[in-house]
C-alpha cells in the first residue's frame, strides 16, 4: 500500500539525533489529514512518536478572511508567525499548546492541548511546504487529482464540511480553483512524492 511505502521512507531518512519532518501538501479537500494520520498509525506501530500539525488551525477565522477578501489558498490567511514559531519549538524539543480548527465554525477550537516533543513531525497543510517551512522539511508528499474532481470534491466538502450553501459554494467555485492554480499547484515541483487521488481515498505514486 501506498501509505506503508511512504511510511517506509520516512524509517529510512529518520536520523535518531534529531526530529524527522513531513510535510504533505496539496489542494483543498485531498485526504492530507487522513494521509497522516494513517501514516501517524504505522509509525506508532513501528514504536516511534509522530505529531500532526495542522496548519489549518494558524487560520485566521473565516469571518475575517471574508471581510478581508482571504481564501485559504492564500498565505495571508494564516498566522505564519504563530505557525512557524510552534513548528520551530516542536523541531527543537519543546513542547505547544495546540487547537485543532473547526472547519463547521470556521474558526479554531477553544478547547487546547499540549503537544510534546516527538520522533517525527508530520505537518499538513495547503502551504506545507511553503519557504518558511522548507528549509527544516526532510520528506515532502504532494496530493493532487484531475481538474474536474478537484472542483467536484471542494464542492462536497464546502457542503458537508464548511456547511456552506450550494448556491454560495457555486459562487467561489472558479475563483478558489483558479487561487489553488497558481497559489498551491507550483509546490508539487519541490515534492519528494507525488500522490494522484483517484477515488477517496484511493491514491497512486506518480
Amino acid at each position: 500500500m501506498i501509505t506503508e511505502a511512504l511510511t517506509k521512507k520516512i524509517v529510512a531518512i529518520r536520523n535518531p539525533q534529531s526530529l524527522a519532518v513531513v510535510a504533505i501538501c496539496g489542494a483543498a479537500d485531498l485526504g492530507k489529514s487522513f494521509l497522516s494520520k494513517k501514516i501517524s498509525n504505522l509509525l506508532k506501530r513501528r514504536n516511534l512518536t509522530t505529531n500532526h500539525l495542522t496548519l489549518d488551525s494558524y487560520l485566521i477565522n473565516r469571518a475575517t478572511r471574508k471581510e478581508k477578501g482571504l481564501s485559504g489558498y492564500h498565505i495571508e490567511a494564516y498566522k505564519l508567525n504563530d505557525a512557524l514559531k510552534d513548528f520551530i519549538s516542536l523541531k527543537n524539543g519543546m513542547p505547544i499548546d495546540f487547537a485543532p480548527y473547526d472547519h463547521s465554525e470556521g474558526k479554531t477550537s477553544a478547547d487546547s492541548f499540549q503537544m510534546n516533543p516527538s520522533d517525527i513531525l508530520i505537518l499538513d497543510g495547503l502551504h506545507a511546504m511553503h519557504d518558511s517551512f522548507l528549509p527544516f522539511i526532510n520528506l515532502s508528499i504532494f496530493i493532487d487529482t484531475a481538474d474536474t474532481d478537484l472542483k467536484n470534491i471542494r464542492t462536497e466538502a464546502d457542503l458537508t464540511k464548511r456547511k456552506y450553501s450550494l448556491a454560495y459554494s457555486q459562487s467561489i467555485s472558479e475563483s478558489e480553483f483558479k487561487l489553488y492554480k497558481s497559489k498551491i499547484e507550483p509546490y508539487k515541483k519541490s515534492a519528494d512524492y507525488i500522490l494522484r487521488l483517484k477515488d477517496k481515498w484511493n491514491y497512486q505514486l506518480v
